[in-house]
């Protein structure tokens, strides 16, 4: 959920070259996105809990985990 979520802050605030894509797509289409439905903050806001939510579950995993927990970070953090 985070990972589409960003994916429609990415087509807000993201940069077409960077992307590899048009953005604006999404409200030119008018299309319900996390961003149309929450509001840009909040939607920043989710993909941190959602991230933190997920970094925590993989804790008892100890060592075996840190690489997803890590892949998990990475994704709310890209920005193409």
């Amino acid at each position: 959920m985070a990972f589409q979520i960003v994916d429609d802050i990415l087509d807000v605030e993201g940069d077409a070259e960077t992307l590899g894509k048009a953005t604006g797509s999404d409200a030119e289409n008018q299309k319900a996105t996390y961003v149309s439905l929450l509001g840009l903050e909040p939607a920043k806001k989710r993909v941190k809990e959602l991230t933190h939510a997920a970094v925590r579950a993989l804790e008892p995993f100890g060592e075996e985990g840190i690489s997803l927990a890590d892949f998990a970070k990475d994704l709310a953090l890209r920005r193409c």
